[in-house]
């Protein structure tokens, strides 16, 4: 169907990103026990239940003969406190990564366990102020409540599990705690649990810093789009409008240099033009992040109707297809290799083509080339690394 405003301005196929973009409407803290933490995680993910079972079998195997019963289990001595008043705030923990839990029970040993690090509810967070909230050590918790329950049978009120409490004014200094001190010891932060806690901190926590104002605005951004930003640990990468290639795009190291928000509304358009029920390509995504970034640093105006050719474009020539085996990477690696022999004869006559990869800077060049040549869109300064012979456009 031809690509026009009014068939692009809805976007149909967005029914796992609403769930996923649900979860920052939340405007207060949603505690859940570690059982429901779990079910979540099974909702997400169902192959993981049945590699849990396995493992669990494998556990109570392997330490049949050591520990009878959870009481067996040496922890490391801190505040004890019993497992049914531990919730989890699930705008302040990330997604749980079943791979983790699975890795933890799998390499289970007690002298390696940590207390879990929690804040005492008041009347300021909650009715419920014997419950202890867990704010970093999810995983280690879900381990020890599966190990518990599915290993030994026993109920939580059975149980008692270290904790080390920490005295808090305000939920961002946690948000804060948990993004600087999940170190090497640690499953590392990906970039996406540092953009959800950035997330949260805006919709939960009202968090002025700009910064993080700026995320919650891509956020919103991309689920207008119908994308919502996930990680293959969260088993959902392929769902239709997941995008996942997070650095270099909407997160950076050096967030203060990160491409400015305007650009993720310029790709977040064209994904409304193009209108397709698959996820965000990952080399759709860094070619465009970095061709819409250079529009912007020239002051090109990419409006609706800009991006809408642009879409058109893209869809004619190439079906906005930017996967490594289509057509768009062919004929740029025939364009370069043009190039290629005629720059370096002796090399190429001898070695043949080298040195082309599928990044950016070999298909940009190519890019502004066709749009030059086929479209009266503007295009921005960019540094070629290769001349594109017009013989090889389309």
């Amino acid at each position: 169907m031809p690509i026009t405003e009014e068939n692009n301005m809805s976007t149909p196929f967005t029914a796992h990103a609403d769930i996923v973009n649900a979860q920052y409407e939340h405007t207060d803290s949603h505690f859940v026990s570690l059982q429901q933490r779990i079910d979540e995680a099974f909702l997400l993910a169902p192959k993981f239940q049945a590699q849990l079972e396995a493992v669990v079998e494998e556990f109570k195997r392997r330490n049949k003969d050591k520990w009878k019963e959870f009481a067996d289990i040496s922890l490391v001595q801190a505040i004890p406190v019993n497992f049914s008043n531990i919730k989890v705030d699930s705008t302040m923990q990330r997604p749980v990564n079943m791979r983790h839990v699975l890795s933890i029970l799998n390499h289970f040993s007690q002298t390696m366990v940590m207390p879990i690090q929690v804040y005492e509810v008041n009347a300021e967070f909650s009715t419920e102020p014997t419950s202890y909230i867990a704010w970093d050590g999810q995983h280690t918790a879900i381990a020890l409540y599966i190990i518990l329950t599915k290993v030994f049978g026993e109920r939580q009120a059975q149980a008692m599990v270290p904790v080390n409490i920490y005295p808090i004014k305000h939920r961002l200094e946690i948000r804060r705690n948990f993004i600087l001190l999940n170190g090497d010891a640690k499953e590392k932060l990906d970039f996406i649990d540092t953009y959800k806690q950035m997330v949260y901190g805006v919709k939960v926590d009202l968090s002025d810093d700009e910064i993080w104002q700026d995320t919650a605005k891509i956020n919103d951004i991309l689920k207008e789009a119908g994308l919502f930003v996930t990680h293959d640990k969260f088993g959902d990468e392929r769902k239709a409008g997941a995008f996942t290639l997070l650095a270099d795009t909407i997160m950076t190291k050096n967030l203060a240099k990160r491409k400015d928000v305007d650009v993720t509304r310029m790709f977040a358009k064209y994904w409304t033009y193009i209108n397709e029920e698959r996820p965000v390509q990952a080399k759709e995504a860094r070619v465009l992040y970095e061709f819409f970034d250079a529009c912007f640093k020239d002051d090109i105006k990419v409006d609706d109707k800009y991006l809408l050719n642009f879409a058109l474009f893209c869809k004619e020539y190439f079906e906005a297809n930017w996967s490594e085996t289509g057509s768009f990477w062919s004929k740029v690696k025939l364009s370069y290799e043009t190039w290629y022999a005629q720059a370096n004869a002796d090399e190429y006559a001898e070695n043949g083509l080298k040195g082309f990869t599928t990044e950016p800077r070999f298909g940009i060049p190519f890019l502004i080339a066709q749009m030059k040549k086929s479209t009266t869109l503007k295009t921005p300064k960019y540094k070629h690394l290769y001349a594109v012979d017009g013989k090889d456009l389309w």
